[in-house]
C-alpha cells in the first residue's frame, strides 16, 4: 500500500492514547509520523519520524534531545491524516474520536494495545521505600485549561497522606521557561524530592511511572501513561468533565481498573476551558482512603504508618 504521512497528536498523553493506531496502520503500510515524542513508538516496525515544527515549550524540548539522524524527510505527494479532536467529536471519549480517523481493523479495535517500549531504568533509588509520583496542578499559556485542572488543596492533602504513610514522594513538573509560560498553582505538593525543571529524558519520566507504586494528580498525560505501565493512580478531577470526564478520557476497551477518581460533588460537564466550574470534594480524604485501602501495597503502607 502507498505510505501515508501521519501528523500525530503533540501533547503528550494523546501521543500514547494513539499507539495501538500506528501499530495497527504499520502492518499495512511504512507511516511517516510527525511527531516530538518518537521514543513511544521505537518498537514499531515499518515507521519513520518526520520533524515537524510548531511553537511548543516542552515538545520542542524533546525535539531538540533527538540525535538528527532520528528524522526522515517526508516524500511529496503523500496523503495526510491529522490526529487530533475537538468537542463535537468527543462524544464516546479521546480515543475513539482519533480512531475514527485512522480505523483499525475489526479484530484490533476489539483489544487496541497501549503498552509502551521499554523504557529503560529509573533514574533515582528510594532506597526500599514505594515511590509516589505526584503530578501538581499546573498552568501553562499554550494550553490553559483552568476549567479542568482540581483545586491544588486536594493534591497536596493525597500528597502529605503518602508522605505520612513512608512513601517516597517525588513531584515532577518542568517550570523551566524564560516567559513563565508553565507554573505550578498554589505550593509544591509535600515531597521528598521535586523535579521541577524537566530534568531527565522522557524515557525517565516513563520509567517513573512504571515503577511508582502510585501516581497522583489532575487529569493529564498521567492517565494514558499510567494504563499503559498498569501504575495505580489516583486522579483528581477538577471540571471541564465535558472534555475530561472519566468516561472520555478512558476508552471501554481501556483496563482502567487500576484508576481511581475522586469527582467533585457538582461536577461540571462544561467544555470550557476558562469556565469557572465548582470543584469543590467535600469528602476528599473519604474518596482517597476507600480507594488506597483496596490497594495491597497502599494499605499495608497504612497499617505501618
Amino acid at each position: 500500500m502507498t505510505p501515508l504521512h501521519i501528523k500525530a497528536p503533540w501533547g503528550l498523553g494523546d501521543a500514547i492514547y494513539v499507539r495501538p493506531l500506528l501499530k495497527a496502520a504499520a502492518k499495512q503500510r511504512t507511516l511517516y509520523v510527525d511527531t516530538p515524542w518518537p521514543e513511544f513508538y521505537d518498537d514499531i516496525p515499518n515507521l519513520k519520524f518526520v520533524l515537524g515544527e510548531r511553537l511548543l515549550r516542552t515538545q520542542l524540548k524533546n525535539i531538540r534531545r533527538q540525535p538528527p539522524e532520528r528524522w526522515t524527510p517526508l516524500p511529496a505527494g503523500l496523503g495526510t491524516i491529522a490526529l487530533g479532536y475537538g468537542h463535537l467529536e468527543m462524544e464516546d471519549g479521546v480515543f475513539a474520536a482519533m480512531e475514527r480517523k485512522l480505523p483499525m481493523t475489526k479484530a484490533e479495535a476489539k483489544a487496541p494495545d497501549w503498552t509502551l517500549p521499554e523504557m529503560g531504568p529509573c533514574p533515582f533509588d528510594t532506597g526500599g521505600a514505594p515511590l509516589a509520583i505526584v503530578r501538581p496542578v499546573m498552568r501553562r499559556l499554550e494550553w490553559d485549561n483552568q476549567a479542568r485542572n482540581p483545586l491544588p488543596e486536594y493534591v497536596h492533602f493525597v500528597a502529605g497522606d503518602l508522605k505520612r504513610r513512608g512513601f517516597a514522594v517525588v513531584v515532577i513538573a518542568d517550570t523551566s521557561n524564560a516567559y513563565n509560560a508553565e507554573w505550578i498553582e498554589g505550593d509544591v505538593p509535600p515531597h521528598n524530592l521535586a523535579r521541577l525543571r524537566g530534568e531527565g529524558t522522557l524515557n525517565q519520566l516513563m520509567a517513573m511511572v512504571r515503577d511508582a507504586a502510585v501516581v497522583v494528580g489532575g487529569v493529564g498525560w498521567i492517565v494514558p501513561a499510567a494504563i499503559a505501565m498498569k501504575t495505580p493512580t489516583f486522579i483528581v478531577l477538577g471540571g471541564n468533565g465535558g472534555m475530561n470526564a472519566p468516561s472520555k478520557i478512558i476508552d471501554r476497551r481501556m483496563d482502567g481498573s487500576r484508576i481511581g477518581f475522586a469527582v467533585p460533588r457538582e461536577f461540571c460537564q462544561c467544555i470550557d476551558m476558562r469556565h469557572q466550574c465548582v470543584k469543590l470534594i467535600p469528602d476528599l480524604e473519604k474518596q482517597w482512603r476507600r480507594w488506597a485501602s483496596a490497594l495491597p501495597r497502599l494499605s499495608r503502607s497504612s497499617r505501618a504508618a
